[in-house]
Parts: structure tokens; C-alpha cells; sequence
């Protein structure tokens, strides 16, 4: 997350907490903090920018396999 500014911080934040919360996934704002975190520093690691669609991309699969992890546990 290197390149990252504030205004993307915020923006990715808004896209994550929005998506999480279209999936009815209700997290508090420190765990919301957290995993846009973790999306944007997947994003960096892979090439990827901070573009809506990509931060959409990432956030979609991180909630498949956030869900998954909480079927199978």
C-alpha cells in the first residue's frame, strides 16, 4: 500500500463497506479499517492499482473466501 493516499484509503474503505454490507456481513469500523487494508495491499502486491474496479475485484473474491472459511468452520 505504498503509493496509497488518503483519498484512496477512504474511497476503497467506502467501496468495502458497502459491499460488505450488500452481503448483509455487518463488521465494526476497525475490522472494516482492516480488511480494506488487507485489499489494497493484495492489490499492490499483484500489480493492480486502486481503481474501483479493480478494489471491487479483490473485495468480491475476499468475501467469497471470507464466507467460505465461516461454512467450513
Amino acid at each position: 500500500m505504498l503509493s496509497a493516499n488518503e483519498k484512496d484509503i477512504k474511497r476503497c474503505q467506502s467501496l468495502v463497506k458497502e459491499m460488505l454490507k450488500n452481503k448483509e456481513i455487518n463488521l465494526s469500523e476497525e475490522i472494516i479499517k482492516k480488511v480494506t487494508k488487507d485489499i489494497m495491499n493484495i492489490s499492490y502486491s499483484t500489480g493492480g492499482d486502486y481503481s474501483d474496479s479493480v478494489i471491487t475485484s479483490y473485495t468480491k473474491t475476499y468475501i467469497e473466501k471470507m464466507m467460505n472459511q465461516k461454512l467450513l468452520n
